[in-house]
């Protein structure tokens, strides 16, 4: 009896040791279940978090910085970091030529920081002379360099003085005996000279100098590059035109009919030569040939540019011819 009370007593007690064992793995369970979920829960927002950043909204900060660094390191108009280069001195002319003593232009210094003292210098002052404002005024026919000074950086220009005395006239208007005297006081003028052939004389100097090739002007070209000389009035006027781009030099020989027009046909042939030594011939001997080897003569009423390397040379023949 004994016996049997005990093994029911042990039966008993297995069975609540079982029961007990089964409610703690339900418990162990239930928490594992709970903390999955919220472990879940927490890799779906760092999901989300992730998927903001990388958007390529510009809103997101992503988008932020990368424009804020692309401002500070390379901006659209090339400037680099807010930094600021220092401003280039340079000036209105790089080269130009005066035609006459007592001519003048003022060149005109840009890129000057303030407060900065800008001087000028003339590389030959008995060519031409400038003063502290930049004036430069011809003094006789010659090439100098203008250089001007800005702190530590430094500009120049090349200035041509360009005119021949001119030779008078051997006929038209003078007297032959000196006004009045023993021959009853009138004057008798002069005979007139003997018609120099330009284009013959154009022909002579191609031959016998270097020349660039050269086509005689019609009116279209004349009025596009000498302008204002179709409308005066001329016995003879040969323009020849150098229609390549490196222009190497021109010549144009004119006889008015007027000695008045002489002067205009001067400045015509002036207004060419500038034109090319401030841009128009472009490339850098050109430019210089044009500066440096360009003349303007007259005999009477004939006119001649030339603009070589014989110049000189050609300005002799040609006064020669009267």
């Amino acid at each position: 009896m004994k016996h049997r009370t005990y093994a029911l007593l042990l039966a008993a007690t297995l069975s609540l040791s079982l029961l007990a064992g089964c409610g703690s793995n339900d418990g162990a369970n239930s928490s594992q279940s709970y903390d999955n979920s919220s472990i879940s829960s927490s890799q779906g927002s760092q999901s989300s978090s992730s998927s903001d950043v990388s958007t390529p909204d510009a809103s997101g900060s992503g988008s932020d910085v990368s424009t804020s660094g692309s401002g500070s390191t390379s901006t659209p108009d090339g400037s680099q970091g807010g930094t600021q280069e220092e401003a280039k001195l340079t000036l209105s002319r790089t080269g130009f030529t005066l035609f006459s003593a007592g001519s003048s232009y003022t060149l005109k210094a840009d890129g000057v920081p303030e407060g900065t003292k800008v001087t000028f210098k003339s590389g030959d002052p008995s060519v031409a002379t400038v003063d502290e404002n930049g004036k430069v005024v011809a003094v006789k026919p010659g090439n100098t360099k203008i250089t001007v000074t800005a702190g530590d950086q430094k500009a120049t220009c090349v200035v041509a003085c360009r005119w021949e005395e001119e030779k008078p006239s051997t006929g038209g208007g003078s007297s032959s005996n000196g006004g009045s005297g023993s021959n009853g006081g009138t004057t008798t003028p002069d005979p007139e000279p003997s018609k120099v052939d330009l284009a013959a004389f154009y022909s002579s100097v191609s031959s016998k100098y270097s020349m660039p090739s050269l086509t005689l002007a019609d009116s279209g070209l004349m009025n596009n590059y000498y302008a204002g000389l179709s409308g005066i009035a001329t016995e003879q006027c040969n323009v020849y035109i150098n229609m390549m781009s490196m222009n190497m030099g021109e010549m144009a020989l004119v006889q008015v009919k007027n000695s008045g027009d002489v002067a205009k046909v001067k400045s015509i042939f002036r207004a060419r030569i500038d034109s090319m030594v401030n841009g128009g011939a472009w490339y850098p001997e050109p430019t210089r040939i044009w500066t440096e080897q360009s003349r303007v003569v007259s005999n009477g009423n004939y006119v001649m540019m030339v603009v070589g390397e014989d110049c000189d040379s050609i300005v002799k023949d040609f006064n020669a011819l009267f």
